[in-house]
Protein backbone atom coordinates (compact mmCIF):
# COMPACT_ATOMS: atom_id res chain seq x y z
CA UNK A 1 0.00 0.00 0.00
CA UNK A 2 2.62 2.54 0.95
CA UNK A 3 4.43 1.31 -2.56
CA UNK A 4 1.08 3.06 -4.08
CA UNK A 5 1.10 5.49 -2.83
CA UNK A 6 4.56 6.76 -3.29
CA UNK A 7 3.89 5.72 -7.14
CA UNK A 8 1.04 8.17 -6.84
CA UNK A 9 3.08 11.21 -5.47
CA UNK A 10 5.53 10.87 -7.96
CA UNK A 11 3.37 10.77 -10.36
CA UNK A 12 1.86 13.67 -9.25
CA UNK A 13 5.20 15.68 -8.53
CA UNK A 14 6.18 14.64 -12.13
CA UNK A 15 2.96 16.17 -13.62
CA UNK A 16 3.03 19.36 -11.57
CA UNK A 17 7.10 19.59 -12.99
CA UNK A 18 5.42 19.45 -16.67
CA UNK A 19 3.07 21.56 -15.97
CA UNK A 20 5.21 24.48 -14.11
CA UNK A 21 7.53 24.53 -17.07
CA UNK A 22 5.39 24.81 -19.56
CA UNK A 23 3.58 27.63 -17.44
CA UNK A 24 7.32 29.22 -17.19
CA UNK A 25 7.32 28.84 -20.69
CA UNK A 26 4.66 30.96 -21.54
CA UNK A 27 5.88 33.79 -20.04
CA UNK A 28 7.69 36.65 -22.38
CA UNK A 29 11.11 37.22 -22.09
CA UNK A 30 11.63 40.75 -21.35
CA UNK A 31 15.24 41.55 -21.41
CA UNK A 32 14.98 39.90 -25.30
CA UNK A 33 11.92 42.20 -25.82
CA UNK A 34 13.15 45.78 -24.12
CA UNK A 35 12.06 48.96 -26.19
CA UNK A 36 15.32 50.35 -27.42
CA UNK A 37 14.52 54.28 -27.69
CA UNK A 38 15.68 56.53 -30.91
CA UNK A 39 18.53 58.80 -30.62
CA UNK A 40 17.33 62.47 -30.08
CA UNK A 41 17.74 64.56 -33.25
CA UNK A 42 19.58 67.74 -32.48
CA UNK A 43 22.07 69.93 -34.11
CA UNK A 44 25.63 71.18 -33.10
CA UNK A 45 28.21 73.96 -32.84
CA UNK A 46 31.93 74.09 -32.26
CA UNK A 47 33.04 76.25 -29.80
CA UNK A 48 35.19 79.28 -31.08
CA UNK A 49 36.56 82.63 -29.90
CA UNK A 50 33.89 85.50 -31.48
CA UNK A 51 34.70 89.17 -31.60
CA UNK A 52 32.04 90.96 -28.92
CA UNK A 53 31.31 94.21 -27.96
CA UNK A 54 29.45 94.26 -24.55
CA UNK A 55 26.34 96.23 -24.66
CA UNK A 56 23.84 97.60 -22.04
CA UNK A 57 20.26 96.88 -22.48
CA UNK A 58 17.88 98.75 -21.24
CA UNK A 59 14.16 100.82 -21.61
CA UNK A 60 13.24 104.46 -22.23
CA UNK A 61 11.14 107.16 -23.58
CA UNK A 62 11.58 110.23 -26.39
CA UNK A 63 10.50 112.94 -25.15
CA UNK A 64 10.62 116.14 -26.43
CA UNK A 65 13.17 119.00 -26.37
CA UNK A 66 10.83 121.47 -25.85
CA UNK A 67 7.04 121.71 -25.70
CA UNK A 68 4.79 124.09 -23.84
CA UNK A 69 1.03 124.62 -23.33
CA UNK A 70 -0.23 127.26 -25.46
CA UNK A 71 -2.39 129.65 -22.98
CA UNK A 72 -3.13 133.16 -22.24
CA UNK A 73 -1.51 135.67 -19.54
CA UNK A 74 -4.44 137.83 -18.90
CA UNK A 75 -8.37 137.06 -19.25
CA UNK A 76 -10.29 138.04 -22.87
CA UNK A 77 -12.39 136.38 -25.61
CA UNK A 78 -10.33 135.13 -28.71
CA UNK A 79 -10.98 136.98 -31.62
CA UNK A 80 -8.43 134.69 -33.72
CA UNK A 81 -6.56 131.39 -33.66
CA UNK A 82 -3.90 131.30 -35.78
CA UNK A 83 -3.34 127.42 -35.51
CA UNK A 84 -3.40 124.77 -38.32
CA UNK A 85 -3.61 121.43 -35.89
CA UNK A 86 -0.25 119.37 -36.81
CA UNK A 87 1.73 122.33 -38.73
CA UNK A 88 5.48 123.35 -38.42
CA UNK A 89 5.49 127.47 -37.25
CA UNK A 90 8.40 129.34 -36.20
CA UNK A 91 9.24 131.36 -33.36
CA UNK A 92 7.72 134.33 -33.16
CA UNK A 93 4.41 133.77 -35.21
CA UNK A 94 1.29 134.72 -33.94
CA UNK A 95 -0.67 131.59 -32.77
CA UNK A 96 -3.74 133.48 -31.04
CA UNK A 97 -5.07 137.01 -30.87
CA UNK A 98 -7.61 138.08 -27.93
CA UNK A 99 -10.29 140.94 -28.23
CA UNK A 100 -8.37 143.79 -27.47
CA UNK A 101 -11.09 146.19 -27.91
CA UNK A 102 -11.46 147.81 -24.61
CA UNK A 103 -7.83 148.33 -23.97
CA UNK A 104 -7.41 150.00 -27.46
CA UNK A 105 -10.07 152.40 -25.60
CA UNK A 106 -8.25 152.35 -22.26
CA UNK A 107 -5.13 153.39 -23.85
CA UNK A 108 -6.64 156.34 -26.32
CA UNK A 109 -8.13 157.50 -23.04
CA UNK A 110 -4.64 157.99 -21.29
CA UNK A 111 -3.04 159.51 -24.24
CA UNK A 112 -5.91 162.18 -24.11
CA UNK A 113 -5.35 162.53 -20.55
CA UNK A 114 -1.48 162.46 -20.51
CA UNK A 115 -1.73 165.48 -23.41
CA UNK A 116 -4.13 167.58 -20.51
CA UNK A 117 -1.63 166.73 -17.94
CA UNK A 118 1.08 168.30 -19.49
CA UNK A 119 -0.66 170.84 -20.66
CA UNK A 120 -1.29 171.55 -16.99
CA UNK A 121 2.05 171.03 -16.15
CA UNK A 122 3.88 173.21 -18.87
CA UNK A 123 1.62 176.16 -17.53
CA UNK A 124 2.09 175.76 -13.81
CA UNK A 125 5.55 175.94 -14.30
CA UNK A 126 5.04 178.89 -15.88
CA UNK A 127 3.03 180.74 -13.37
CA UNK A 128 5.81 179.59 -11.13
CA UNK A 129 8.25 182.00 -12.61
CA UNK A 130 5.84 184.47 -12.24
CA UNK A 131 4.85 183.91 -8.77
CA UNK A 132 1.00 182.92 -9.81
CA UNK A 133 1.75 179.30 -8.40
CA UNK A 134 3.62 177.04 -5.46
CA UNK A 135 5.99 174.79 -6.33
CA UNK A 136 3.68 172.32 -4.54
CA UNK A 137 1.18 172.21 -7.37
CA UNK A 138 3.98 172.42 -9.96
CA UNK A 139 5.42 168.84 -8.48
CA UNK A 140 1.66 167.63 -8.27
CA UNK A 141 1.15 168.45 -12.19
CA UNK A 142 4.07 166.73 -13.13
CA UNK A 143 3.53 163.32 -10.89
CA UNK A 144 0.18 163.34 -12.80
CA UNK A 145 2.05 162.73 -16.05
CA UNK A 146 3.90 160.64 -14.48
CA UNK A 147 1.68 158.30 -13.64
CA UNK A 148 -0.40 158.44 -16.63
CA UNK A 149 2.47 157.67 -18.48
CA UNK A 150 2.92 154.81 -16.42
CA UNK A 151 -0.74 153.70 -16.98
CA UNK A 152 -0.08 154.13 -20.43
CA UNK A 153 2.76 151.91 -20.32
CA UNK A 154 0.95 149.17 -18.62
CA UNK A 155 -1.94 149.41 -20.96
CA UNK A 156 0.61 148.92 -24.30
CA UNK A 157 1.64 145.74 -22.29
CA UNK A 158 -1.85 144.35 -21.33
CA UNK A 159 -2.27 144.77 -25.44
CA UNK A 160 0.52 143.26 -26.25
CA UNK A 161 -0.19 140.24 -24.47
CA UNK A 162 -3.32 139.95 -26.32
CA UNK A 163 -1.18 138.51 -29.28
CA UNK A 164 0.13 135.11 -28.51
CA UNK A 165 3.22 134.29 -29.97
CA UNK A 166 5.40 130.90 -30.41
CA UNK A 167 8.44 131.26 -28.06
CA UNK A 168 10.28 128.40 -30.28
CA UNK A 169 10.16 126.73 -33.52
CA UNK A 170 7.89 123.80 -33.67
CA UNK A 171 4.84 121.48 -34.04
CA UNK A 172 1.77 122.65 -33.15
CA UNK A 173 -0.96 119.92 -31.46
CA UNK A 174 -4.88 120.01 -31.47
CA UNK A 175 -6.55 122.87 -30.54
CA UNK A 176 -8.52 122.34 -27.26
CA UNK A 177 -10.59 125.64 -27.86
CA UNK A 178 -12.95 128.25 -30.60
CA UNK A 179 -12.30 131.12 -31.84
CA UNK A 180 -15.17 132.85 -29.67
CA UNK A 181 -14.03 131.56 -26.22
CA UNK A 182 -13.38 133.27 -22.94
CA UNK A 183 -10.59 132.26 -21.95
CA UNK A 184 -8.48 132.91 -18.58
CA UNK A 185 -4.77 132.55 -17.45
CA UNK A 186 -4.11 128.78 -17.00
CA UNK A 187 -6.77 128.12 -19.84
CA UNK A 188 -5.14 125.21 -22.46
CA UNK A 189 -5.31 126.22 -25.72
CA UNK A 190 -3.43 124.42 -27.50
CA UNK A 191 0.66 122.75 -27.20
CA UNK A 192 3.71 123.47 -28.83
CA UNK A 193 6.32 120.96 -29.25
CA UNK A 194 9.89 120.80 -30.59
CA UNK A 195 11.12 117.53 -31.33
CA UNK A 196 14.02 118.34 -33.52
CA UNK A 197 16.32 117.20 -31.93
CA UNK A 198 14.42 114.62 -29.86
CA UNK A 199 15.62 113.43 -26.71
CA UNK A 200 16.22 109.73 -25.36
CA UNK A 201 15.74 109.69 -21.96
CA UNK A 202 17.03 106.19 -19.50
CA UNK A 203 17.76 105.43 -16.24
CA UNK A 204 21.31 103.36 -15.58
CA UNK A 205 21.79 100.74 -12.90
CA UNK A 206 24.32 102.32 -10.42
CA UNK A 207 27.05 99.71 -10.95
CA UNK A 208 27.46 100.83 -14.68
CA UNK A 209 27.38 104.40 -14.09
CA UNK A 210 31.56 105.01 -14.08
CA UNK A 211 31.29 103.57 -17.82
CA UNK A 212 28.88 105.83 -19.39
CA UNK A 213 30.05 109.05 -20.24
CA UNK A 214 29.18 112.08 -22.25
CA UNK A 215 28.67 111.86 -26.11
CA UNK A 216 29.30 107.95 -26.05
CA UNK A 217 26.83 107.31 -29.12
CA UNK A 218 23.59 104.61 -28.42
CA UNK A 219 21.70 103.06 -30.49
CA UNK A 220 17.39 102.86 -30.23
CA UNK A 221 14.78 101.12 -31.48
CA UNK A 222 11.02 102.39 -31.69
CA UNK A 223 8.11 100.23 -31.88
CA UNK A 224 6.82 99.69 -35.45
CA UNK A 225 10.01 100.74 -37.54
CA UNK A 226 12.90 98.30 -37.86
CA UNK A 227 15.33 100.90 -38.18
CA UNK A 228 18.20 101.51 -35.56
CA UNK A 229 18.46 104.75 -34.75
CA UNK A 230 22.15 106.40 -33.44
CA UNK A 231 21.90 109.22 -30.91
CA UNK A 232 24.83 110.54 -28.64
CA UNK A 233 24.70 111.13 -24.57
CA UNK A 234 24.30 114.70 -24.32
CA UNK A 235 23.58 114.79 -20.01
CA UNK A 236 24.16 112.65 -17.27
CA UNK A 237 22.23 113.38 -14.17
CA UNK A 238 25.45 113.52 -11.31
CA UNK A 239 22.60 111.72 -8.62
CA UNK A 240 22.25 108.53 -8.12
CA UNK A 241 18.14 107.61 -6.81
CA UNK A 242 18.54 106.34 -3.47
CA UNK A 243 15.26 104.24 -4.23
CA UNK A 244 16.18 102.54 -7.06
CA UNK A 245 20.09 103.03 -7.29
CA UNK A 246 20.21 104.47 -11.29
CA UNK A 247 20.86 107.56 -12.28
CA UNK A 248 19.11 109.44 -15.27
CA UNK A 249 20.71 110.15 -18.99
CA UNK A 250 19.27 111.95 -22.20
CA UNK A 251 20.67 111.21 -25.44
CA UNK A 252 19.95 113.42 -28.32
CA UNK A 253 18.53 112.33 -32.40
CA UNK A 254 18.68 114.91 -34.63
CA UNK A 255 15.31 114.00 -35.89
CA UNK A 256 14.91 116.11 -39.18
CA UNK A 257 12.55 114.06 -40.66
CA UNK A 258 10.24 113.55 -37.82
CA UNK A 259 10.71 109.67 -37.68
CA UNK A 260 10.84 109.66 -34.24
CA UNK A 261 7.68 110.84 -32.17
CA UNK A 262 7.75 112.29 -28.89
CA UNK A 263 5.81 109.89 -26.00
CA UNK A 264 7.20 106.53 -27.81
CA UNK A 265 9.11 103.75 -25.95
CA UNK A 266 12.33 102.65 -26.98
CA UNK A 267 14.67 99.71 -26.52
CA UNK A 268 18.05 101.46 -26.15
CA UNK A 269 21.39 99.49 -26.61
CA UNK A 270 24.46 101.38 -24.89
CA UNK A 271 28.08 100.36 -25.67
CA UNK A 272 30.21 99.35 -22.74
CA UNK A 273 33.59 98.84 -23.75
CA UNK A 274 35.36 98.26 -27.09
CA UNK A 275 35.23 94.74 -29.40
CA UNK A 276 37.30 91.69 -27.45
CA UNK A 277 37.24 88.02 -27.63
CA UNK A 278 34.68 86.08 -25.89
CA UNK A 279 32.82 82.52 -26.24
CA UNK A 280 28.89 82.97 -27.48
CA UNK A 281 26.74 80.65 -27.77
CA UNK A 282 22.82 80.30 -28.62
CA UNK A 283 20.54 81.03 -26.51
CA UNK A 284 18.44 77.45 -27.40
CA UNK A 285 21.55 75.29 -26.16
CA UNK A 286 21.68 76.70 -22.69
CA UNK A 287 19.22 74.46 -20.18
CA UNK A 288 18.28 75.72 -16.83
CA UNK A 289 19.08 73.92 -13.39
CA UNK A 290 17.95 74.39 -9.87
CA UNK A 291 21.97 74.60 -9.39
CA UNK A 292 22.49 77.05 -12.20
CA UNK A 293 22.72 76.88 -15.74
CA UNK A 294 24.29 73.99 -17.90
CA UNK A 295 24.66 72.60 -21.62
CA UNK A 296 25.47 69.60 -23.17
CA UNK A 297 28.37 68.17 -25.02
CA UNK A 298 28.42 66.32 -27.46
CA UNK A 299 30.68 62.98 -26.66
CA UNK A 300 31.23 59.61 -28.55
CA UNK A 301 27.36 60.27 -29.63
CA UNK A 302 26.15 60.66 -26.14
CA UNK A 303 24.94 63.77 -24.37
CA UNK A 304 27.25 64.92 -21.68
CA UNK A 305 25.88 67.88 -19.16
CA UNK A 306 28.47 70.46 -18.61
CA UNK A 307 28.23 73.49 -15.99
CA UNK A 308 28.90 76.87 -17.27
CA UNK A 309 28.89 80.23 -15.41
CA UNK A 310 27.17 83.31 -18.09
CA UNK A 311 27.91 86.86 -18.58
CA UNK A 312 26.11 89.18 -20.89
CA UNK A 313 23.08 88.02 -22.86
CA UNK A 314 22.48 89.25 -26.39
CA UNK A 315 18.78 88.60 -28.48
CA UNK A 316 20.27 85.53 -29.90
CA UNK A 317 23.43 84.36 -27.95
CA UNK A 318 24.35 84.10 -23.88
CA UNK A 319 28.53 84.65 -23.64
CA UNK A 320 30.11 82.01 -20.98
CA UNK A 321 32.64 83.03 -18.61
CA UNK A 322 33.45 79.23 -17.46
CA UNK A 323 32.67 75.92 -18.36
CA UNK A 324 33.60 75.80 -22.06
CA UNK A 325 36.90 75.40 -23.86
CA UNK A 326 37.52 76.44 -27.55
CA UNK A 327 37.09 73.42 -30.03
CA UNK A 328 34.02 71.60 -27.35
CA UNK A 329 30.97 70.71 -29.57
CA UNK A 330 28.10 72.36 -27.56
CA UNK A 331 24.52 70.94 -28.67
CA UNK A 332 21.66 73.28 -29.65
CA UNK A 333 18.34 72.12 -30.90
CA UNK A 334 16.43 70.18 -28.56
CA UNK A 335 18.70 70.76 -25.46
CA UNK A 336 16.00 70.39 -23.13
CA UNK A 337 15.16 67.77 -23.93
CA UNK A 338 18.01 65.86 -23.16
CA UNK A 339 19.23 63.81 -20.04
CA UNK A 340 22.88 62.45 -19.21
CA UNK A 341 24.15 59.64 -21.57
CA UNK A 342 21.08 60.11 -24.06
CA UNK A 343 21.78 59.21 -27.40
CA UNK A 344 22.25 62.02 -29.93
CA UNK A 345 22.26 62.07 -33.65
CA UNK A 346 23.23 65.55 -35.00
CA UNK A 347 24.64 68.13 -37.45
CA UNK A 348 26.20 71.30 -37.94
CA UNK A 349 23.81 73.88 -36.69
CA UNK A 350 23.30 76.98 -39.71
CA UNK A 351 24.75 79.74 -38.29
CA UNK A 352 23.34 83.09 -40.19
Amino acid sequence: MKKISMYIVLILAVSAGIWFGNKQSTIPDIAKNKRVLPPITSTYIIVKDTVLTRLLHVSGSLLPQDEIAIAPEINGRIKKLYINEGSVVQKGTILVKLDDADLQAQLNKVKALISLAEINAKREKELLKGGGTSSELLEKADNTVITLQSDFQLLKVAIAKTEIKAPFSGTIGLKEVSEGSFVSPGTTISHLVNSSPIRIECSIPEKYTTLIKKNMKIQFHIYGNEQSFEAKISAINPMIDPISRTTKIIALYPNTKGECKPGAFADIEIPLSVEEKAILIPNEAIVPDIRGLRVFLLKQGKAKPKPIEAGMRTASSLEILKGLNIGDTVLVAGASLMKPGSKVKAKPMNIK
